[in-house]
């Protein structure tokens, strides 16, 4: 067997063809076994016909051919693997024999039905991305794929994984199976049909700009304002603007650190956040001092050791927690606007090295187990402060005394680049290690929960998906399934390690969970939200998951997406999936902590495995079994808001009209002077009912002076003795002038410009020599002792 490249075996060859050939071996049967290259593939792909010396039919590429008993049948997939297959006889380049060996002529005829009642019924679909649940519920509605290219999937796909941009948060995906020959005909022949259906990882895979009004896509435009961590810490300070709610109640406070009124508002934030959990650290060691004394024995060594230990600690002064009461006052007057009468020459609470000295003695206190000096005297007064607090922060709950910040990039997914830090200094240093986040405004730092809700003293968040059909008027729909996921090592602010903070699937996975975790958690780290409510049950709070869990998150998604409404490009027949992650606090309430643009939908796990494909099926019943009946069954998604429809009036060419009352005087009150003189426009350009005109002098002669005289005489006259009879309002009557409207044209021109040119030329005719003779006499009733000219 030659192993080496050689030309072509055939007597008859035209040439050419010794450089497209890889490999030529001679098989068990005699026939020449050729491994072919790309070059000769590219050939036949690039041909509608193929065809040899022997008795066959003339096909179009990829459909079937019939041969005499030797030939063998190549199919694409199988040439574009570059194996070893059998040619027949003598070989001619250009004409290489190519179709699908495992179907028939009743599978093609077949294929061809199906082919053209999908295309008549606008049945084609494109998948970018490993989607088999996707796909197979498509195929079941009659839909037909038009499959892409496989070197152009493998680069797409590895470019979602790789992709750090902000549109795109895509997790990661699963292998697929190899598709069917008949699928595979099928997709052939629909190669150069239009898409109605596109469903990708990735939201610029398809220019949106590009597509018809029929097609249907799965990614909204310009999503990433919600959809990345900046973004939606951004987004959320305008909830004022659309509800009432403060996202302070739902959203741990977030700052984005490369803008630098938001950094110095974070450094507010740590400072003021170290002031209250001194606080609470005073009142809870005093609550854990007396629980002590009544449940532990005072004969007991041991207790007794554990308290000469403390003493031997440091003592911070007492100043520490008087000052630190003094700041909370200070923040409670300004939130009351207590502040205002304030100077703004009033010297600072503390200046800069006296706030470093406070939080080395809050770092000696809260995170190295010191003692303050007399604390049990303060007791009461902290109590009373944190009660004021707590009306008017709703995030006092989840502080905890850590001060705990976790600090993110703001366009990463699946936990990639998160830390947690307690220290300021360790916070701040951290951020501007990495020029290129701050130069992109990526690095965003937020409160960290540090009093969850645990199970089985385990820390857990919950993934939960939501639909999106229509963002104007919006529309979403809830699923009513989600699935917690855990972490590996049990709950412990003592270490701020990954491992027990973060509970992202991608990082746990690779961890192995500890063996002081309970037993009752599985090893994949994921519970049904069915188990977590038969755990709540057996606490008690099984009511809890339906009256604060689950309405907490409807909420909180509502408010994000309002935010973002008009940031986003809306289109008719688009939709997108996200995936929302939530934590619980101590009291069950949500905290909304990311939205995820497509969500992770690998079976990873026998949760979502279970999970992921209920909810892909789901969302085909709401994007297309619901647009042909809006009855049809949406399997657990749920309708939770719909805007209502703002209908704008249709503007019709309607003459405009004007209302009004015309002021009739008494005739003692006619002005004697000559009709003025009609407009120089024409009659349809006036408003009103026309007059006749008055034939105009011949010459322009001035008034006699009896005249004048007498008519200021008359005037002056009638001023004083006007009597309260003659001076009642007079009679009116309602009139209307129908005007016609002016409608500007599409192409920038009006009939606008039009009138306001022709106004122009009438404003400059110059007044005539009786319009000059009645402003005169205007001139003279208003002046009366005036000389006449």
């Amino acid at each position: 067997m030659d192993n080496s490249s050689s030309p072509c075996l055939a007597s008859n060859c035209k040439g050419g063809c010794h450089s497209n050939v890889k490999q030529v071996n001679t098989g068990a049967s005699g026939i020449p076994v050729v491994k072919l290259g790309t070059r000769l593939i590219e050939q036949f792909q690039s041909c509608e016909t193929v065809g040899t010396n022997e008795t066959h039919e003339m096909v179009s590429l990829g459909k079937k051919a019939t041969y005499s008993a030797k030939a063998v049948i190549l199919s694409l997939e199988k040439l574009q693997d570059g194996r070893e297959y059998s040619l027949p006889g003598p070989c001619y380049p250009p004409e290489i024999r190519v179709g699908l060996s495992d179907l028939n002529p009743s599978s093609v005829k077949l294929a061809k039905s199906l082919v053209e009642k999908a295309v008549k019924m606008h049945k084609i679909f494109a998948i970018q991305g490993p989607y088999p649940v996707i796909r197979a519920a498509l195929r079941a509605r009659g839909w037909i794929e038009q499959r892409m290219p496989q070197q152009v999937q493998q680069r797409q796909n590895s470019d979602s994984r790789s992709n750090d941009a902000e549109e795109d948060n895509s997790e990661e995906t699963e292998k697929e199976k190899e598709p069917d020959r008949l699928h595979s005909l099928m997709s052939r022949l629909v190669r150069n049909e239009m898409v109605y259906f596109y469903w990708t990882n990735r939201r610029d895979a398809i220019c949106t700009n590009s597509l018809q009004k029929e097609q249907i896509v799965n990614h909204f435009a310009k999503a990433g304002s919600f959809t990345t961590k900046a973004g939606l810490c951004v987004n959320l300070r305008k909830l004022h603007w659309f509800d009432s709610a403060d996202p302070d109640s739902f959203f741990p406070r977030c700052y984005k650190l490369a803008a630098r009124d938001e950094k110095h508002a974070f450094i507010e934030d740590y400072r003021r956040t170290a002031c209250t959990s001194l606080l609470k650290y005073v009142v809870e060691k005093d609550q854990h001092i007396q629980w002590n004394e009544i449940h532990q024995n005072f004969q007991d060594v041991q207790w007794q050791k554990k308290q000469s230990k403390l003493r031997c600690k440091p003592l911070v002064p007492s100043e520490t927690v008087t000052t630190a009461l003094k700041v909370c006052q200070e923040y409670l007057e300004s939130l009351e606007h207590g502040d205002i009468d304030k100077s703004l020459e009033t010297p600072q609470t503390l200046t800069q090295e006296q706030w470093e000295g406070f939080l080395n003695s809050y770092y000696l206190v809260a995170h190295g187990r010191a003692q303050i000096e007399r604390s049990g005297n303060f007791v009461s007064s902290c109590k009373a402060m944190l009660q004021k607090l707590e009306k008017v922060c709703p995030q006092l709950g989840i502080d905890g005394t850590q001060n705990i910040w976790i600090i993110k990039p703001g366009a990463k997914s699946r936990g990639r680049g998160i830390k947690c830090e307690k220290r300021l200094d360790q916070i701040l240093r951290l951020v501007n290690m990495d020029s290129t986040f701050i130069k992109e405004s990526k690095w965003v730092v937020q409160k960290y929960i540090e009093k969850p809700f645990l199970v089985h003293d385990t820390k857990f968040d919950v993934r939960q998906w939501f639909l999106v059909t229509d963002w104007n008027p919006l529309t979403v729909w809830f699923y009513k399934k989600c699935y917690l996921r855990f972490s590996t090592q049990p709950y412990s602010l003592d270490t701020l390690d990954s491992s027990v903070h973060l509970c992202n699937n991608s990082i746990q996975k690779h961890l192995r969970p500890s063996h002081q975790r309970h037993r009752c958690i599985p090893a994949h780290n994921m519970w049904l939200d069915d188990q977590f409510k038969a755990f709540l049950a057996s606490q008690g709070k099984e009511a809890l998951w339906e009256t604060v869990v689950v309405p907490g998150m409807k909420t909180a998604v509502i408010h994000a997406l309002l935010t973002a409404q008009d940031l986003i490009e809306s289109r008719k027949n688009t939709f997108e999936l996200y995936g929302a992650d939530f934590m619980l606090d101590f009291s069950l309430h949500p905290w909304l902590i990311e939205i995820n643009a497509s969500p992770t939908m690998a079976p990873s796990t026998c949760v979502t495995a279970q999970l992921c494909t209920a909810v892909q099926e789901d969302t085909l019943r709401v994007v297309l079994d619901r647009r042909v009946d809006r009855s049809a069954n949406t399997g657990d998604f749920q309708l939770i808001y719909r805007q209502a429809a703002v209908g704008v009036p249709l503007y019709i060419g309607i003459n405009l009209v004007v209302e009004g009352i015309a002021v009739k005087h008494s005739r003692r009150f006619q002005c004697l002077l000559p009709p003025l003189k009609s407009s120089q426009l024409p009659s349809s350009k006036r408003c009103g009912a026309v007059k006749e005109k008055e034939p105009a002098p011949e010459k322009d002669k001035p008034l006699p002076k009896v005249i004048q005289k007498a008519q200021e005489n008359k005037t002056s006259n009638s001023e004083a003795t006007l009597s309260p009879a003659l001076s009642s309002e007079p009679s009116i009557s309602r009139v209307a002038f129908h005007l016609p409207v002016t409608v500007l044209s599409v192409d920038g021109g009006s009939n606008f410009e039009h009138l306001s040119k022709k106004h122009a030329e009438v404003s400059k005719v110059p007044p005539t020599a009786i319009e000059k003779k009645q402003a005169s006499l205007r001139m003279v009733m208003a002046r009366p002792n005036s000389p006449v000219k």
